[in-house]
């Protein structure tokens, strides 16, 4: 951990503190994220540059030397995706995925990146590039663990369906009768809202920035707490609102139900089921093998965050989790996992966006007919998407670029593409 000093040496790559205006981080190209947009300046600008040679295709000098696995794989499956479009089975050349990748990210300004590629259970490709941590002179590694963002509500998510298929939590029944909160409410329309309308954001809750990013509250826990007291934006189930709000409330509803910490929680029920780790992190204090990413004075949103957006994992725990949802999941039942890719009811914008995406529970629904999450923090951007051709892509960046994390999905659209026709 680097402690005191660590702290100011992160704030030291922020030359100037964030807009106290921030504006929700768009996914697709206007949904409501995670969190912020970052708006400050320019965080690498204090970086140093690596003068080592990067392994990747790419022409553009990174930060330091790219690492990379990746296998060319030509076995056909006999198992279609969810979609049932068929699995792409043609091989995969990791290199010109990474230069893609690279060019959208450290060679044009980011501390790191980390990626990973699954296909039908198996690990296709991995790799990184930059500086884990630039004031200790370490490289990122396939092993380096970057910020989830919102990518996060998908533990939260899958450990609420496992205890809904067990009985345990009941998704239409109200959350305050389950969390054994009664009241009486600021607002008497919290009592009636459901586990389900918590999961799909149409709970009526307000996006509560100043909780989670202006020091309204020290903790997740009380970031929860504090939405009992709150006067609803709509009625229970008739208007979509993205609010960390809800999953902070799930996060609760998971500690009472289970009699566990929330940590212990997904980690038993999710984690290690899957064989992978992740871990709940603070804004500053970061572990060993965790990625540096630049963080303004003064903030608090990872702890804030907590079940909404807390977690810290490398590119490949991403994806493995992800492709965990695909058919024959080990962590649900079948039915479980096509009811958190049903669509919500209401519209997510008015107009309805052009590119057709949506909300299901603890899930983004893409136009294109691939899922999985977007994730923003200051200098974070992370996303996981099962696509239709079998493959589910991992990208999780520390930095600023691309200014907005749905400006991703393209590059891994491009990156795939690439990589096909590079094989």
């Amino acid at each position: 951990m680097i402690g005191a000093l660590g702290a100011a040496v992160v704030v030291a790559l922020v030359t100037v503190p964030s807009s106290s205006d921030e504006t929700d981080a768009k996914a697709v190209t206007t949904h409501g994220e995670t969190t912020i947009e970052d708006t400050t300046n320019d965080a690498t600008s204090m970086v140093p540059t690596s003068t080592s040679t990067s392994t990747s295709t790419s022409t553009s000098t990174t930060l330091a030397p790219s690492t990379s696995t990746s296998t060319t794989s030509t076995t056909t499956s006999t198992q279609p995706p969810p979609t049932g479009v068929p699995q792409n089975v043609g091989p995969f050349n990791g290199d010109a995925f990474d230069a893609v990748v690279a060019a959208a990210t450290v060679d044009v300004g980011d501390i790191s990146v980390g990626t990973a590629v699954v296909r039908d259970g198996k690990v296709l490709h991995t790799s990184a590039f930059g500086m884990e941590n630039p004031f200790e002179s370490r490289a990122a590694t396939v092993d380096t663990r970057f910020r989830l963002a919102s990518v996060s509500k998908m533990l939260t998510a899958v450990a609420i369906m496992q205890l809904a298929d067990e009985g345990a939590v009941e998704l239409d029944e109200p959350f305050a009768e389950q969390l054994d909160v009664g009241g009486p409410f600021n607002d008497p329309r919290i009592a009636a809202i459901t586990v389900r309308q918590l999961m799909s954001h149409v709970s009526g809750f307000s996006a509560a920035k100043g909780n989670f990013f202006r020091h309204g509250v020290d903790t997740w826990t009380q970031a929860a707490q504090s939405a009992l007291g709150e006067i609803l934006q709509a009625d229970p189930g008739t208007a979509f609102q993205y609010s960390n709000t809800n999953f902070c409330l799930l996060g609760l509803l998971l500690e009472k139900v289970t009699g566990q910490p929330f940590e212990t929680v997904i980690r038993d029920r999710v984690l290690q089921p899957i064989g992978i780790n992740a871990h709940l992190a603070p804004t500053f204090d970061t572990k060993s093998g965790d990625a540096l990413h630049a963080s303004a004075p003064g903030r608090n949103y990872m702890e804030t965050l907590g079940p909404a957006g807390g977690w810290v994992a490398t590119p490949l725990d991403v994806a493995k989790l992800a492709a965990s949802l695909r058919e024959d999941s080990p962590l649900l039942d079948p039915s479980s996992v096509d009811a958190m890719r049903v669509r919500v009811a209401v519209p997510v914008e008015i107009p309805p966006p052009a590119n057709g995406w949506s909300y299901g529970m603890g899930l983004m629904l893409f136009g294109d007919g691939s899922w999985g999450h977007t994730g923003t923090i200051e200098s974070t951007h992370a996303v996981v998407v099962n696509r239709p051709d079998g493959l589910t892509v991992a990208i999780l960046v520390s930095g600023k670029e691309p200014r907005n994390t749905d400006d991703l999905l393209p590059v891994i659209e491009l990156a795939v593409a690439s990589a096909r026709a590079g094989a």
